[in-house]
Formats: structure tokens, C-alpha cells, sequence
């Protein structure tokens, strides 16, 4: 019962730090939000990170394991027993009863001479897990700063989107005085105003709508973070809307050379060839050195000895076992060969992809910055001719509309660009939070 109440007590206590932990996560008081800060906070709270810093560690440590093996094996031991009892020591003799004490203690070492490779391969196999546990650290590394960035500029195009449609809803209320203003003038009939508060309503419900979505983009962007900021902090940035300066063909071969996931798998290609090899190694002797000092007796008075020799051990037969070892191993190689090939061409497909995405993005944007222009006069003709009594609450109404979208064109055309460029680097290997163990 009392361990019980410790228990509890213990767990209590974990969930009370637990809580504190995560409280004094959420709620940061920031002003102004960058990219870059926008980072440092993910590289801070985001738990992808600091769980692929666990797998770094623990590579790590297996390979200190697998290097183990070449250091000197020392170890202790002691016992004692007591033994009571008739005893028959021949049938000629007469049973007795015979009450003693054994004990002992000492020391046993081992030293690895050769194993014909099966260690070296086995650290070799370690060594390139650790290389590719850190790759893997900056895949995490560039996840992260991939989801940050694109949820940082959809963040920002929300808030522009809902500009957009603030100054929609401001000229359909400008229309809709200038509609009543004419109706009680009689100039104009009184369905250009029911008309005026139709347009009206529209363009509010889409600013709740909008409103809505950056509610929901500024939710994404701290979700990416893995923090959650006190309401009111202003996102501030800049778009790159500047031309790539690098060819399809040089950003394939940056991603052969950078791509965390390409290298990743090579290096567990190179683990497992070793681990195979080490495998293969188990039909072959091993030799060690070793030596005992003990200590032993009745009734504590206790005698040294020791003892040293060398041990030669090679399998002879173990039931078609090890050669189906070595088949496992090897077939585990040719899985991950063509593992490593599907990462490759998925790699180049991805690349290919964001590359032309990011061209498509940059017609985009020359060709909407000219039709905003074309939008921007056609509503002010529309408006002036309105005004003047040769034109229509319908033409209003169509170039406002026309105006609204032609600007959110734009603006994703825009934040498209950027967001295709952050992708293009998250392809090609050479985005990072500048995480530690993300170099």
C-alpha cells in the first residue's frame, strides 16, 4: 500500500511539471512575428526537432555499443553457500553428517583478439547509422522549417486577403449611399439600392469568411511552431518575387549532393551492407584471450588461483541457421538498393515539380499585375459613369467583383512564388532551421 501511495505521489508530481512545462509554452507575449523569429521558436518548442535528436542520440550510443566490443571485458562475481546434511561418501564408509560452508569470489576478463572482421563490420554498420540518423535529423529540420515558412506567408496572404475584402465591403457601402442619395433624388429606381444591399451582404459575408481564414492560417502557423502565441502579434515579411537563379539542371544535382532523404537512405545502404558482411562473419573463428583470479573455500579461510588461456570458437554446424542469417542480411541489401533508386526518382520528380511551379508563379504575377491595372480603370469608369446617370448598378457591381478577384489573383500569385521557392529549397536539400544537428 505505501509503495502504491508513492506511486501515485511520483506520478502526480510528473504530470504537475508536465503541465507547468507545456503552460509555459503557450500564450508567448510577442509583438512582431519574422520568419526568423517564426524559426528560433520552432527550433525551441517544435517536438519533431528534439525527437529526431533522440534518434541522433541513440545512434550514437550504438555505435559507442558496437565499439564496446574491442575494449578489455572485466567482471566480479561472489558466492557463498551452506550446505547441511548425511552424507554417503562410499558404501564401505559409514554415512555422516556433514555441516560447511563454501565461498567464493574473483575476477574473470576476456580480451577480443580477431574475429575476422565481424566487429569492425559491425562498428562500420553503426557508424553509417549515425550518418544517416543525422541525415534523418535534417529531414526533421527541413520539415520544420518548410511548414513554418509556407504557414508564415499563407498567414501573411490571409491577412492581405482579408484587406481585400475589408476595402470591397467599404466601396459596396460607398455604392450603397450613392444608390439612396440618387433614389431619393428620384435619378435612380429603387432597385439599384435593393441591389446596393445586396452587394452589400455579399461582401460582408466574404469578409467573415476571410476573417475566418486568418484566424485558421495564424492557428497552422503555430501548430507549425509548436507554440502558441498571445493574440495580436503582427506578421512582418517579404515576398521574393525575384527570377530563379539557378537551372533545372543544377538543382538536380544539388539535390543528389544535399537532399537529406537521398543521403539518408545511402547511408543505411552502407549499414546494411556491413551488417550483412558482419553476418557472413559469423562462419568464421573467433579468438580471445582470458583469465580468471579467484578466491575460494570452506568456512571463509579462502585459497587464490588464477587461470589464463586463449579460446578459439568456430560454429561448425547451427541448423542452416547463420546461412539464413546471411540470406536475410542480403535480401535486407537489395531492398534498401531499391529503396534508395524510389527516393531518387521521387526526389528528381519533386524538384521538377516545385522548379516549374515556381516559373508558372512568375507568368502569374505578370500577368495579373496588368490585369489589376485593367480591373483598378474599369471600376473607376464604372463609378464615373454611375455617378453621372449614363451607367448601371449592374456595371458597378461586375467591376467590383471583377476588381475583388483580379487583387486576389495577384496576391496568390504572388505568396504562390514565394511559397513555390521555400518548396523548391525544401527539394533541393538547402532549407534548415539552422538546427544543430541539422548541418
Amino acid at each position: 500500500m505505501k509503495n502504491v501511495l508513492i506511486a501515485r505521489i511520483t506520478l502526480s508530481a510528473l504530470i504537475c511539471l508536465s503541465s507547468r512545462s507545456i503552460a509555459q509554452t503557450n500564450d508567448l507575449p510577442i509583438d512582431t512575428l519574422t520568419v526568423e523569429s517564426a524559426m528560433a521558436l520552432a527550433v525551441e518548442h517544435q517536438p519533431l526537432l528534439q525527437a529526431a535528436d533522440a534518434e541522433v542520440a541513440s545512434a550514437e550510443a550504438g555505435k559507442r555499443l558496437a565499439l564496446s566490443n574491442y575494449w578489455p571485458q572485466l567482471s566480479f562475481s561472489a558466492s557463498g553457500t551452506h550446505t547441511e546434511g548425511i552424507f554417503v561418501f562410499n558404501p564401505s564408509i559409514a554415512a555422516r553428517n556433514q555441516i560447511y560452508s563454501t565461498y567464493t569470489t574473483g575476477f574473470t576478463a576476456s580480451q577480443l583478439i580477431y574475429d575476422f572482421g565481424k566487429t569492425s563490420s559491425r562498428v562500420g554498420a553503426n557508424t553509417d547509422l549515425v550518418t544517416a540518423s543525422k541525415q534523418d535529423s535534417r529531414l526533421a529540420s527541413m520539415t520544420v522549417a518548410t511548414g513554418v515558412e509556407v504557414a508564415f506567408y499563407a498567414a501573411m496572404q490571409a491577412k492581405e486577403l482579408t484587406v481585400v475584402n475589408q476595402e470591397t465591403v467599404k466601396q459596396n457601402e460607398d455604392h450603397l449611399r450613392m444608390a439612396q442619395a440618387f433614389y431619393k433624388a428620384g435619378t435612380r429606381p429603387l432597385l439599384d439600392v435593393t441591389q446596393a444591399e445586396v452587394n452589400l451582404a455579399n461582401a460582408n459575408v466574404g469578409l467573415i469568411t476571410a476573417r475566418n481564414a486568418e484566424r485558421v492560417a495564424l492557428l497552422q502557423l503555430e501548430n507549425s511552431m509548436g507554440v502558441h502565441l498571445r493574440p495580436g502579434y503582427v506578421l512582418k515579411g517579404n515576398v521574393n518575387t525575384s527570377p530563379l537563379d539557378i537551372s533545372l539542371d543544377s538543382a538536380r544535382t544539388v539535390a543528389m549532393q544535399q537532399r537529406p532523404d537521398i543521403l539518408s537512405a545511402r547511408a543505411h545502404y552502407d549499414a546494411l551492407s556491413a551488417f550483412a558482411s558482419a553476418t557472413f562473419g559469423l562462419h568464421l573463428p573467433t579468438i580471445a584471450a582470458t583469465g580468471t583470479y579467484n578466491w575460494s573455500g570452506f568456512d571463509v579461510k579462502l585459497y587464490g588461483r588464477w587461470t589464463a588461456g586463449l579460446t578459439f570458437s568456430l560454429p561448425i554446424f547451427q541448423g542452416f541457421g547463420i546461412n539464413a542469417q546471411v540470406d536475410q542480411a542480403n535480401a535486407a541489401v537489395q531492398a534498401q538498393f531499391a529503396q534508395v533508386r524510389l527516393i531518387y526518382e521521387s526526389a528528381m520528380l519533386d524538384v521538377e515539380q516545385n522548379y516549374l511551379a515556381v516559373d508558372a508563379a512568375a507568368e502569374r504575377i505578370a500577368a495579373t499585375s496588368k490585369l489589376v491595372e485593367q480591373a483598378d480603370e474599369s471600376l473607376r469608369l464604372a463609378e464615373k459613369q454611375y455617378a453621372a446617370g449614363v451607367g448601371t448598378a449592374i456595371e458597378v457591381t461586375d467591376a467590383q467583383v471583377a476588381r475583388a478577384n483580379a487583387r486576389i489573383t495577384a496576391i496568390q500569385a504572388v505568396y504562390d512564388h514565394t511559397i513555390a521557392i521555400t518548396r523548391l529549397r525544401e527539394s533541393m536539400g538547402t532549407i534548415s532551421t539552422q538546427h544543430p544537428n541539422g548541418q
